[in-house]
């Protein structure tokens, strides 16, 4: 069974060489013929290693199917002992490339379809199309080296994401508060940056983590585009019925993580019967995620909601 994997990982990647009339051309052990750009110093990964590699791919028309700088990570493949004998499959270039090492290679879609993915050419893609690849091997390593090196990149990732959701989070709160002063809106606000209005006050003590809690809810971005409410009625009126849903409160354990940051919070801030509405900033939301057609990346949410019960017995 092949074990190679073609998954995005990452870095910053340097950008791949262009030939030139003194490069390589060599060939695969299955004869796959590629160009070897430039030769690197590094060792040669083996059996069961891994390597990390920056890799684009385009049509002759030079429209680009996939750059690895896209992502990220840069592309990871562990090596095979079946990458020699793969009949027309491109991993046999790979097995010839050491750390350093950048190549450039043409191949018909046909065969990079039923030679390496084992797919058939999906209907929408002319078989014999001709991609060109660019690939770079960044680094080669063992399985205790691997393990380290995804652990860094995913908390660069992580670091990353953080640093850029503070700085959503900033703008966020500017535009919530442009919003709320021009239409007189007297909200409070949390520590973490999520404004409300307590419209109706409820009964007994707020909700607290842990807690089952039904909720009544009405939402819609920042530019008054509704996408959701749990009452029929309101969903009618805002031309976002569903027939096919069942309406009715929504239910959720409180705390847990099971909605997002704005909710978690919003919720536990009202007692049974409370309603309220609830401004909340992207990364308190869906952050940088597209959710559908009306919830864009880095979506200011509005929510009017109510609190119709809650109960600790579960």
């Amino acid at each position: 069974m092949r074990k190679s994997i073609l998954s995005l990982w990452a870095v910053v990647i340097v950008a791949l060489a262009i030939p030139s009339c003194n490069d390589a051309e060599k060939s695969a052990s299955n004869g796959l013929k590629y160009t070897l750009v430039k030769a690197g110093d590094g060792p040669l990964a083996g059996v069961g290693e891994y390597m990390t590699l920056n890799m684009s791919y385009k049509d002759q028309n030079d429209s680009v199917w996939m750059n690895s700088t896209d992502g990220p990570y840069p592309v990871t493949l562990q090596k095979d002992s079946s990458w020699t004998s793969m009949e027309g499959s491109i991993y046999s270039i790979f097995a010839d490339l050491k750390k350093g090492d950048s190549a450039i290679f043409s191949i018909k879609c046909d065969d990079l379809y039923n030679n390496t993915f084992r797919t058939p050419v999906p209907p929408n893609i002319d078989p014999n199309a001709l991609i060109t690849f660019n690939v770079g091997i960044i680094d080669v390593y063992d399985n205790e080296g691997f393990q380290a090196w995804k652990k860094e990149m995913q908390e660069q990732q992580m670091k990353k994401m953080e640093e850029e959701a503070a700085e959503q989070l900033e703008e966020d709160l500017t535009i919530i508060d442009e919003y709320l002063q021009q239409n007189g809106i007297a909200a409070q606000k949390t520590e973490s940056g999520l404004s409300y209005v307590i419209t109706d006050e409820g009964r007994g003590e707020n909700a607290a983590e842990g807690a089952m809690v039904k909720v009544n809810y009405t939402g819609h971005v920042l530019n008054g585009d509704f996408f959701d409410s749990s009452v029929e009625e309101v969903a009618k009126e805002k031309g976002i019925y569903n027939e096919q849903r069942q309406y009715g409160p929504f239910e959720f354990k409180l705390g847990t993580g099971s909605v997002i940051k704005g909710w978690d919070e919003g919720i536990a801030l009202l007692n049974k019967g409370a309603k309220a509405t609830l401004y909340i900033p992207s990364p308190m939301a869906y952050g940088p995620t597209q959710r559908g057609d009306k919830i864009g990346p880095n979506s200011i949410l509005i929510f009017d909601v109510e609190l119709v019960d809650i109960n600790y017995e579960n």
